[in-house]
């Protein structure tokens, strides 16, 4: 009987590392289906998504997946550890017994890590540092080593989370190539660049468009081009009204805020020039204490309107979002269906908006402002 993949994406946009990942997994396991839990039209590191979460899905069936599903968004505002935990849960559940990653360091064994680190936390009672800073320093002390880059620090969280769970899956690092996570430039001669160039590059000219050419699919390339393409500068000026003209005991009910940071946030956006950008304002928010993501990840809760007890609801009974699937990725749920410990949903009902559902919904609403295109309602699952 095959095995089945699970890998945990944004593919913001789906680019030619996305594309190697997913052949890398066919070579190493060709009867094997692969699920992908894609974040949806917000994102775990506190950005809406450059493309939706339905053509996000097209292109990742066109490269090889069998079957894509939501990660609520309700799971992408949380934290690196929460936010694993979710993704590991879910694909668990849809009959996962493999979990391949991206990492910068392909050799380390996660699991040991995992194991060592279980019981490990960050000094958060010291002021002058995040929590982030002070759990990387934990870590190392225990490890010997550090663990510091982005996709090794997600691929702990995901071993973590994968130990938390009793050990269902198998994990199997793939080499990043080329290209660091937080690399900003196209390098000539390369096929693979940073999802955060890209997006960084692109832009409708015909010179972009061939410049952008060797790291992409074509599909995705034309599907960049016809849009539309959504960014933070989209949605900055939502978020400032909301920010200024909200109270601050309504502030301080928003998912993630802690230790009186909505009378900052508050303060420096009412103070700043009106001609500041996102990227600005976070940067004149941050403090020691909170990173940029924790603070981009605020930014998309208050944006949204997310309280601590619907994060908390979504945490007590999780629930699974069909995007879509292939012929592999039907049988899939098939065999899964009747024993699939959460609930599974493949459309969205006028019931469901009001409840289970509401969050993702909504959230649906604000991003279709800029996107133009229905999100939920009446929204089936691609077929491929």
């Amino acid at each position: 009987m095959a095995g089945v993949v699970g890998v945990v994406a944004e593919y913001n946009p789906f680019h030619n590392g996305h594309l190697y990942q997913l052949q890398q997994i066919k070579q190493a396991f060709p009867d094997d289906i692969i699920i992908v839990a894609m974040s949806g039209n917000f994102l775990q590191r506190g950005e809406p998504a450059c493309l939706d979460k339905w053509t996000r899905t097209q292109e990742a069936l066109q490269n090889g997946a069998d079957l894509v599903v939501e990660l609520p968004v309700l799971a992408c505002v949380q934290p690196a550890d929460r936010f694993a935990f979710g993704a590991v849960s879910l694909l668990s559940a849809l009959g996962a017994d493999k979990l391949v990653f991206g990492a910068e360091h392909s050799s380390y064994d996660f699991m040991s890590f995992a194991r060592k680190v279980a019981g490990v936390h960050g000094e958060f009672h010291k002021y002058d540092e995040s929590y982030a800073r002070s759990f990387q320093t934990a870590i190392k002390k225990e490890l010997g080593h550090a663990v510091d880059q982005p996709n090794d620090l997600l691929g702990l969280a995901y071993a973590k989370a994968n130990y938390r769970l009793g050990e269902p899956l198998d994990l199997f690092p793939v080499q990043r190539v080329e290209t660091s996570y937080h690399d900003q430039s196209l390098h000539k001669g390369a096929q693979i660049a940073s999802a955060s160039a890209i997006r960084k590059n692109f832009s409708l000219s015909k010179k972009a468009q061939k410049k952008l050419a060797p790291y992409l699919p074509q599909v995705s390339l034309n599907d960049l081009v016809e849009g539309p393409f959504v960014s933070w500068d989209d949605f900055w000026p939502l978020l400032r009204y909301k920010v200024v003209s909200s109270n601050l005991a309504d502030l301080g009910q928003i998912y993630g805020m802690s230790e009186g940071i909505e009378y900052r946030i508050q303060e420096q956006t009412q103070r700043l020039p009106l001609d500041i950008s996102f990227d600005t304002w976070v940067k004149k928010v941050k403090t020691k204490r909170f990173t940029y993501t924790h603070l981009a990840r605020l930014a998309v809760a208050i944006l949204l309107n997310i309280s601590e007890q619907e994060v908390q609801a979504y945490n007590s009974e999780p629930y699974i979002r069909l995007l879509g699937f292939g012929g592999d990725g039907r049988k899939q749920l098939s065999r899964i269906k009747k024993n699939c410990p959460f609930p599974i949903y493949s459309r969205v009902s006028q019931d469901d908006r009001k409840e289970q559902l509401a969050v993702d919904y909504r959230a649906g609403k604000i991003y279709q402002l800029f996107n133009g295109v229905e999100q939920d309602v009446k929204r089936a699952p691609i077929v491929f």
